[in-house]
This record gives structure tokens, sequence and C-alpha cells, in this order.
């Protein structure tokens, strides 16, 4: 697990890189309120190609049992993106009038309909424990993207020829890595599995879309608390950016977004943390080995509170000089704001490990309630801390949201640990489930 973590780990960072180079090419070439202008774009289409996902990913990571065929996961994932990118191009349409702001949401659109793809495929190696697949191609994407980007900039001196680049290079990566490493990972699978697995289907061990109408329902119906609890998260993230652009302005958004975005390198490291154990937690709970799931979780939780400290520290001492050097900016006049942000985002690290613990339980449900009701408390605070203190209110109202999900997968998690300490008549291999 730890190979699989310094792969994982090492492919976020270079992937998050590159996104914070495109924002400091953005401040250096044009502006702040550029940058805002770019981050709406993907707040727009964050939380359409988050609930379009279905959490797919997560349930094929968890899939133990082996319920669906990867075939199935692969047919509802295209017909999903589908649906998000035609729902982004109508957004578009629906302006009435072109605008750059309207191009590079369309951009977004599809780059994220590629991305969605791969993402299927990361779930198959995931599954399998095979992070360093997965950590190639996001640095794969990520450079390439950069460098498509900086060379369209370049030629054309606009931002939206330069992020044409990005689906050029999602596509790329899909088709030349992402596409042949997941035939590899089928036929390998089926070849140790003898193709005897539960849920045996004309499709089992070919890579291709399953399309069985019953069983594709089944799925969706399974996943769908999954798809909205990874559109709530999107909205944590994406219902701050509406708000401070429309009553701040794109200029405001730009630097919001700018400081934030140290706080979100972190959050890629937690994730591949999580990404790591995902596997492990959901063999561990099909096992029931109910202490290898408390050990990996306490030691999960100390080290994402310990990264959350550092990064919380580092902004506190040397946020100045580190914004400045990379924006070419003062930052300085916004007082507390960096040290706000990156509490609330130390608070946010620690929602992903306890997400992870709760979904590998199957409680996909339980875990959309925890992310609504979050979602819900940073709706109803923003306008009025907004309004009030600016957008160090909009960091409080964040770390408050951010507050309510962790103790809400926390008290699940030791609900259901005391639930799995009481002896029961049925086992935790019959796959009975308790009641939301």
């Amino acid at each position: 697990m730890r190979l699989n973590f310094s792969w994982i780990a090492t492919g976020n960072a270079v992937e998050m890189g590159c996104q914070w180079a495109l924002l400091v090419l953005l401040a250096h070439v044009g502006n702040l309120e550029m940058i805002g202008v770019v981050v709406l774009a993907f707040a727009v289409c964050a939380p359409l190609n988050a609930l379009a996902q279905l959490g797919l990913r997560s349930a094929v990571v968890t899939d133990a049992r082996q319920e669906f065929q990867f075939g199935h996961y692969l047919a509802l994932r295209l017909i999903t993106a589908t649906l998000a990118l035609l729902a982004v191009a109508a957004i578009v349409f629906a302006t009435g009038a072109y605008s750059e702001a309207a191009l590079i949401i369309l951009i977004v659109g599809i780059t994220e309909w590629f991305k969605s793809i791969s993402d299927i495929f990361h779930a198959l190696l995931q599954q399998h424990e095979r992070m360093d697949r997965i950590a190639i191609s996001q640095m794969i994407r990520g450079l390439s993207s950069l460098a498509l980007l900086a060379l369209g900039v370049a030629l054309t001196g606009q931002i939206a020829w330069g992020m044409a680049g990005f689906p050029l290079a999602a596509a790329a990566t899909l088709l030349a890595f992402d596409l042949p490493n997941g035939s590899r990972m089928i036929r390998t699978a089926s070849a140790v599995q003898g193709n005897n697995s539960p849920g045996n289907s004309p499709c089992a061990g070919r890579l291709r879309p399953c399309f069985d109408a019953q069983t594709l329902t089944k799925l969706a119906w399974l996943t769908l608390p999954l798809g909205i609890v990874l559109m709530l998260i999107a909205l944590t993230a994406s219902v701050p950016r509406y708000m401070i652009s429309h009553y701040l302005g794109n200029r405001s958004l730009g630097v919001f977004v700018s400081i934030f975005y140290l706080a979100m390198a972190g959050s890629r490291v937690v994730t591949a943390i999580g990404q790591s154990a995902g596997p492990r937690f959901a063999k561990y709970h099909v096992a029931g080995n109910t202490a290898a799931y408390v050990r990996l979780l306490v030691t999960l939780a100390a080290l994402v509170a310990g990264l959350g400290v550092v990064v919380v520290l580092m902004v506190g001492l040397f946020g100045g000089a580190i914004f400045h050097l990379l924006y070419d900016a003062d930052f300085t006049r916004y007082g507390n704001l960096p040290v706000w942000l990156t509490l609330a985002g130390a608070v946010m690290y620690l929602t992903i490990p306890l997400g992870i613990a709760v979904e590998a339980k199957r409680r996909f449900k339980t875990h959309m309630v925890i992310r609504g009701a979050g979602v819900l408390v940073l709706v109803g605070l923003l306008p009025g801390l907004l309004a009030r203190y600016g957008l160090e209110g909009a960091a409080v109202a964040m770390g408050i949201s951010f507050t309510c999900s962790m103790l809400g997968c926390l008290g699940v998690i030791l609900w259901l640990l005391r639930h799995d300490l009481i002896p029961k008549q049925c086992s935790p291999q019959a796959g009975v489930e308790m009641p939301l």
C-alpha cells in the first residue's frame, strides 16, 4: 500500500502542479479576473460531471464480491458521461450569444467527457491496486495539457484557444494509454479467475460495454446515491465560487481560488492516501476484519490531520512570500484570509478518508445524507457571511460545512463499528445491510 500511495501521490502532485501552473500562466498573461472566468467554467461543469459519474469508481473499487462485470460499469459511464456533455452544451447554447466564457465552458465539458471514460478504467486499475498505471496516466494527461495550453496561448494570444488543448490531451491519454492498460488488466484478471467469477455474463473477461438494460438499471439505482455524493462534494467547492462571482465579482473569485489552491494541493495528497486504502477497506469489511479496518482508519486519520497542520503552519508563516512568487501579486492586504482558507481545507482533508471508510461498508445512501447536510449548511451560511465579512466569511462558511460532514462521517463509522462488534445471527458475508 505504501508503494501504491507513492505512485498515486506522485501522479496527483504532477496533475495538481499542472493545474496550478494554469493559474500562474493566467495570472502572468492576463489578470485575476481571467482566472475567475476559467475557474467559473470548471465550477459550472463540475456538479454535472460529478453526478454523471454516479460514483462508479467507488462502486468498482468496493465491489469485492464482483456483483457486476466491468462491461456494465463501462456502459453506464458512457451513457451518463454523454448525458452530462449534452447538458453542458445546453447551458452554453442557452446563453444565446457567443462569448469566451461560453466557449471555455464547452471546452471543459468535452475534456471532462474523456476524463470520465478514463476514470472508469482507473477504477479497474485501482481495484487491482495498480496505482502506478493510474499515476502515469495522470502525469501524461497533465503535462500534455499544460504543454498544449502554453503552445496555444503563444500562437494565438487567446486563452480559449490554449484551453482547446485540454480535450486533445485527454483523448490522446485515453486512447493511447488507459484503453490498452484496461484491456490488459481485464485479460489478466480473467485468466487468474478462470472466468468463473460471480455474476458471470457473456461480456465477462472482455473489454467492451455491456448494454443490458435490466442490469444497468439495477447498477444505476445502486450507485445513484454515490453520484449524488460526488455532486454534493462538487457543489461544496462550486457554490462558494458561484456566490463570490455573483456578490463580489470575478476578480475576488480569482483571489479566492488562487489562495485556496494551496489547500487543494494538499487534498490531492489526501486523495492519493484514500485511493490507496480504498480497496483494503473494502476487503477488511467483506472479511469482517474490524480490527484491521479500525487500525487502517486511525492511521490514515492521523496522517491526514498531520498534513493539515503542516499546510496551515506553512501558509501562516510563509504564505505572503509564496503567493507573491507564484502570482506576482500582493496578497497581504487580504489579512488572515489565507489562514482561514487553509484551516477550512485542513478540515476538508479529514472528510476524504472518513468518506471512503463509509463507502467501503457500502453505506452509499448514508454518505449522501451526510454530504447533503453539509451543502445545506454551506448554502445557508454563505450569503450572510459573504455580505458581512467578504472572502473571510466564505472561508468560515466552508470550514463549518466541512466540520459538519466530518463529524457526520465519524459518527456513522463509530455506530457501524459498534454494530459490527455486537454478535449477530447473520454474518457480514451474507450481504445483510442495515436500513438507512
